[in-house]
């Protein structure tokens, strides 16, 4: 027979992610109290100018498309995300902007392009799939105009959204493969990513909810309360495998400005 150590050890694993993102997180979600900051260095950040169509923001022209550097504030203690806008209908705040709310994705962002679960699932899917913070500054553009364009076309679906308010890129404006990351939604069966977005007056964001500098601390963390809760489980493990046989097992706007 099998010993029961690796069951246990995946309940033990999974609680402690649960247990620990939920202490990391467990003071800025849902508040209402958080100053987002765009410090995006658009100079350095993956990114590539696309030409859009904002007829919402009475806007066509050059906007930015890649990945958004942005802290949070919380009182007396920030952190810094990479981001995506997921809010093609409205225009990025400029500097310092208080009443931002950490929300689950499903929550955000704000009308006239509300999400729902199937659409912050789809958006879970493309972040695991395809980004990276090392990505390429045309697969970042290719990911945030994927995101724009599923928003926007959920907008229209089921927000109310006029179909002349879509967001859309110019004639003639390469996607930068933004239709076939889409298209990768209908065969992806990957692990979705974990992700959190940020919603307030000036444009809506998703993060990853793990901060860029508390990675090394989070995984620390992670580790060592893994050894202490896994220690149980070990010793029960060991003495049942004295008594059983072991059978071997042979996925600024955008940040959105006028450029």
């Amino acid at each position: 027979m099998k010993t029961g150590q690796k069951p246990i050890l995946k309940q033990i694993v999974a609680a402690v992610i649960g247990w620990t993102m939920m202490a990391g997180l467990g003071a800025t979600v849902n508040a209402t109290s958080l100053t987002v900051t765009d410090i995006t260095d658009w100079s350095t950040t993956p990114m590539e100018v696309v030409s859009a169509n904002l007829p919402y923001l009475n806007y066509n022209g050059g906007v930015y498309a890649g990945i958004n550097t942005l802290t949070v504030a919380d009182g007396g203690s920030s952190a810094s995300y990479n981001g995506f806008c997921i809010d093609p209908f409205h225009w990025s705040a400029s500097g310092p902007k208080s009443g931002y709310s950490m929300v689950s994705l499903a929550e955000a962002p704000k009308s006239p392009a509300i999400l729902n679960a199937a659409l912050a699932a789809d958006i879970a899917d493309l972040w695991a799939e395809f980004y990276s913070p090392t990505m390429s500054s045309s697969s970042a553009a290719g990911l945030q105009i994927a995101i724009w364009e599923l928003v926007s076309s959920n907008a229209v679906a089921n927000d109310g959204l006029p179909a002349a308010d879509a967001f859309s890129l110019a004639d003639g404006q390469y996607d930068y493969g933004a239709g076939q990351d889409i298209a990768s939604l209908a065969t992806y069966d990957g692990p979705a990513a974990n992700l959190i977005a940020l919603t307030g007056p000036g444009q809506d964001y998703v993060v990853d909810p793990v901060p860029d500098h508390g990675q090394t601390f989070f995984m620390l963390a992670l580790t060592l309360s893994a050894l202490v809760l896994a220690r149980p489980a070990l010793v029960q493990s060991a003495g049942l495998r004295r008594k059983a046989q072991t059978v071997p097992v042979h996925r600024r706007f955008g940040a959105i400005n006028r450029s």
